[in-house]
């Protein structure tokens, strides 16, 4: 018998992922934290890219492991140790190697929690709700966004950066409870190592550049516009994280049925575009007004961009391979962040934030429109179609 999508296993599944969303945007305020230890842009990008590239490497690992069971376990491991890597963060009061180990461990965190999260979603979704419930699971991601700006900067207006890192750590932890009452999903699937070597081939590999591109942007605007606007003095942080998680929630809340009725190459074209034009315009912030403006339109684009890539490819590998599906396209997103941080760095140190920005939003653009334009799928603008 079919299962429903709300029910109290997809709702644990979110209320999990909102703590460990909510630990998450803790450390959007690492970049200014590290510059307050004199560590500059191309030194922030690459501690922050560290902790991505682990990600990335373990995520394919991961993904044979969660299709043949066990997400649940992969989902409560990955948060404890998100929680017991972020303590030392507790004791950093200088730059060194110490926070590219920390980083190490935080990547394996994620790619656990990430990967296990998104198979559970690809083996219990209905295949004619894919877009629905990967849209309504990133409410759970961007909730905490809305409220994590502020929370994070009254907590370090009380208790400093350290503070910060104390509260986050306890998050993690409660993250892990939830899905100890989940059940593990029945589907499971046996696919050897040579599999990967089908998401190499066009039908994967147009979307999972969308998703590297979606990366780098999402990159580069969420390691350096905390420190632009530290060094504009520019208030606040939380206005962009407000406004920018309100616009994602609104276009999963009163559009979360679209990536499910129109052709969702269309959208992730037009959404990537958005976020390109939101990226475009942050040069040219001066106060509040503008940081809203940029805010809600790359969160539009992020908003219609993140389900309607993810459906696509459980479109095209249906629930058999969806595991594995989910962590290589997460694993580009990851790809693309780690790029992102790292190598806008050194633009933004060398050439300057404006080069930085205007670059990035160029790269996503241009990027965005040959990747589609090559996708046999983009030309016939055919209705999704649901795998197997």
């Amino acid at each position: 018998m079919p299962r429903s999508l709300y029910d109290r296993d997809y709702l644990l599944l979110n209320a999990s992922n909102f703590m460990y969303s909510l630990y998450a945007t803790v450390f959007i305020f690492l970049p200014p934290f590290l510059y307050s230890l004199n560590v500059r842009e191309g030194e922030i990008g690459l501690i922050m890219a560290t902790g991505t590239l682990v990600s990335v490497a373990l995520k394919p690992i991961n993904g044979f492991f969660v299709d043949r069971g066990g997400r649940t376990a992969f989902l409560v491991s990955g948060a404890l140790l998100a929680s017991a890597s972020t303590i030392p963060w507790l004791f950093v009061t200088e730059r060194g190697a110490h926070l590219f180990a920390i980083r190490i461990f935080q990547g394996a965190a994620y790619s656990f929690f990430a990967t296990a999260s998104y198979a559970y979603i690809a083996a219990v979704a209905p295949a004619d709700r894919r877009g629905e419930a990967l849209g309504v699971f990133g409410l759970s991601f961007f909730l905490p966004t809305a409220i994590g700006g502020w929370l994070g900067e009254w907590v370090i207006g009380w208790a400093g950066f350290h503070g910060l890192f104390l509260s986050a750590t306890i998050i993690a932890f409660l993250s892990g409870i939830f899905p100890l009452g989940m059940r593990e999903p029945g589907v499971a699937s046996r696919l050897s190592p040579s599999s990967l070597l089908e998401f190499l081939t066009r039908p994967y590999f147009i979307p999972n550049s969308a998703g590297f591109l979606f990366g780098m942007a999402f990159g580069s605007l969420f390691t350096f516009l905390p420190v632009f606007l530290m060094i504009r003095k520019i208030s606040s942080l939380g206005v962009f994280l407000f406004v920018y998680a309100l616009s994602v929630i609104g276009t999963r809340t009163f559009a979360r049925k679209l990536a499910d009725r129109m052709p969702r190459e269309r959208l992730c074209l037009v959404s990537l575009l958005l976020l390109g034009a939101g990226i475009l315009a942050v040069p040219f912030i001066a106060g509040p007004a503008g940081l809203a403006i940029v805010a809600m339109v790359s969160g539009t684009g992020h908003g219609f961009l993140f389900p309607s890539l993810a459906a696509l490819i459980l479109d095209r590998a249906g629930k058999e391979k969806g595991g594995m599906a989910m962590a290589m396209f997460t694993g580009a997103f990851d790809m693309g962040l780690v790029i992102g941080a790292a190598a806008f760095g050194f633009v933004a140190e060398h050439m300057g934030y404006s080069a930085m920005f205007f670059s990035a939003a160029g790269i996503t653009s241009a990027g965005a429109l040959f990747f589609f334009t090559q996708d046999p799928a983009f030309r016939k603008a055919s209705l999704p179609g649901p795998g197997s």
